[in-house]
Parts: structure tokens; sequence; C-alpha cells
């Protein structure tokens, strides 16, 4: 059965693979040819054949090797990716200066007795690195030089990259948080705590059937998160053993990250929001995101049942907004032609009123 992840591997994993595996390849080819310098082999077949060897076995050890190389190019991806151009620029601009003062100093130094290429190197490493951090750390002396632009999308594209956020039991079990991903509307970084992993499995494991259903829907969610590429999605082991609620560990969490929460749960979003952390909830982005039906507009709507009040129906739309229909409680079960006549915005959403047409 073949590695679902191999899919979603880039080409610094196959070409570091690749490489392993000819290695591996001529190795098994030049050992065969030293057993045969040594007549331990006589046949030259014997050479196909510890090639081959070779190559399966490069095969086999090429993955785990070719994903460990992969991982540190990705952070090493990463790390440049966040280095702002000025940065660059201002590096190598005391990169430059530095190697022509160097130059002019061992000029003058090298008529020096003792004064040995030695010297001259630990000399140019220390003004070179000297150099670079002044330059680095006061980035804003190349405004000067029409840098100002630059310097302002150095403030705010890695704020963009490495914004965190940490997901709570709620929303991976919700689902929709996969379907947000892959729309492109959220950047940064995704935070699996392992408590929120571990009442995942224990929701998992539960000897109620729903329960039950529910972990291991978490579970394939969290595992299509992981899979995919569009955000970083990583599981840390960041706790707060002196916390037994996870709720307030992922408060915690949050605060101690300055990270955004995603979640569904209406009485966190309120609890958090009030400890001044950004908070992404999934159902008002859907509730904000559904459409606005305007008084006089004709909708068709199936009854499904009686409202709370004497002669009123109730329908759904599509998207799971609640239809109050007045003098339809009769019509349960048929589809009726309706005029929206108001609506109203609540906090678990948005009911929409109408009257049959």
């Amino acid at each position: 059965m073949p590695d679902k992840t191999t899919n979603n591997r880039g080409t610094a994993f196959f070409l570091v693979k690749m490489i392993v595996v000819l290695i591996s390849a001529f190795g098994g080819y030049y050992f065969a040819t030293f057993l045969m310098a040594k007549e331990i082999f006589t046949a030259p077949i014997n050479l196909l054949y510890m090639s081959l060897v070779g190559l399966m076995l490069g095969y086999i050890i090429g993955t785990p090797i070719a994903v460990y190389f992969e991982s540190i190019w990705n952070k090493l991806r990463d790390y440049m990716s966040n280095i702002s151009p000025l940065s660059i620029l201002s590096a190598g601009l005391g990169l430059t200066l530095a190697l022509i003062i160097s130059v002019l100093l061992n000029t003058l130094l090298e008529s020096i007795p003792g004064f040995t290429w030695y010297w001259s190197l630990i000399l140019t490493v220390l003004l070179a690195s000297g150099s670079m951090w002044f330059f680095t750390a006061n980035k804003q002396l190349l405004a000067g030089f029409g840098a100002t632009r630059s310097n302002e999308i150095e403030i705010q594209k890695p704020k963009l990259a490495s914004q965190e956020m940490v997901i709570d039991t709620s929303a991976i079990i919700d689902g929709r948080i996969s379907d947000v991903v892959e729309t492109d509307f959220l950047f940064g970084k995704i935070i699996v705590p392992k408590f929120i992993l571990a009442e995942l499995q224990n929701i998992a494991d539960s000897s109620d059937n729903l329960r039950r259903t529910k972990g291991r829907r978490g579970l394939e969610v969290l595992d299509k998160l992981i899979q995919q590429d569009k955000i970083a999605t990583e599981v840390v082991n960041d706790d707060f053993p002196d916390v037994s609620e996870v709720d307030e560990k992922l408060i915690r969490l949050c605060q101690a990250r300055n990270a955004a929460l995603i979640t569904t749960d209406y009485n966190l979003n309120r609890v958090a929001g009030l400890q001044s952390i950004k908070v992404l909830n999934i159902n008002q982005l859907a509730n904000a995101i559904r459409p606005v039906f305007l008084p006089g507009e004709n909708l068709a709507l199936y009854i499904v049942k009686s409202g709370r009040e004497p002669g009123q129906g109730l329908a759904y739309l599509d998207d799971g907004t609640m239809v109050v229909v007045e003098d339809s409680a009769d019509l349960v079960g048929r589809t009726v032609d309706a005029v929206v006549t108001s609506h109203l915005q609540t906090n678990m959403g948005r009911i929409i009123f109408a009257r049959p047409d």
C-alpha cells in the first residue's frame, strides 16, 4: 500500500531520495567489484545483482533520509521567506563595506612581523560579522535611499506569515475549518496542542456511539489539515499542568504565543474575547457570508414542521438558515411559495420571517 503522504512531497524529497538510491546502487556495484578482486565473487553477473541490491536498499532507506532533509529544507525556506529584502540589502551592504576595509587594513598590516594569513582571516571575519550586524540592526539608515516602502513591507508581511492560530476541539469536530483553509482565507500556522489531541482521542474511544463518531470525525479532519499544504499545521507539546480545564489551557496558550483562537464554542468565544484574545469563530464566519434576503423577495420553501407559535411553520434554507413562515402550520410536508417579510440576526445565527404568497 503506497504511502499517502508521498503525494504531498516536494521536489527536495524526490531529489534527495534519488541521490540516495543512486549512491546506494553505485555502492553495491563497487562492493561487488571489491569482492571480485578478492575472488569471493567470480561471475560478472554478480555486479548486476549487487547493484540491484544496493538500488533496493537505497529505495528503502531513502524515504526516511529524504523526509529528514526535506523538513530541514522547509524550515530553512520558511525562515528565508520571512527575511525582508531590506534586511538582505543591509547585510550585503555591511559585508561589502567590511571587505573593503579589510583589504585596506591587510595591506597596512602585512608588513608587521608575525601578521600571517591566519590573522588576516580572523580580522576579516570579525569585521564582516560586526558590519553585517550593525547594518541589519539599523535598517532604517537605508530609508533615505528609497527603502521606505520596503520597510513597510517588512513590517507587514512577517506578521501576516507568522500569525499563529490555536484550534480547539469543537472547531476540529465541526469540520468546516478544512474547507476554509482550502479557500486561502487563512494565513499563518494552525497550532494543535497535544492536550486537544488527547481530548479528541478520548472522545473517539468513548462508549457513547454519538461521541465516538464525533471523535473519529475530528481525527479525520485533523489528519486532513496536517496533509494539506495551504498553510502549516503543527502539533505542539505546550501544556499547563497547573490548569485542569481544557478551555483555560487554550486561553493560556493563546496568551503565551500571542495567537488567535479558532473555535465554534460560543462560551469559549466570549471568555477569550474578554481576555483580549482574537477569536476566529467558524459559526460567525458562516453567518456573515450567508446571503441576505430583503423583504419582498420570493422563496420556495419546504415546510418541515410546526413552529412555536400557533399557525407558524418552519423551513430551512440550503445553508441551514431557519425560516419562520406565518400561517403555514397546516402545510407541513409541502413546498410553498413565500414572501420574505423581515429577518433577525441573533448570536446563534440569522432567522428569516416570511408568509405564504
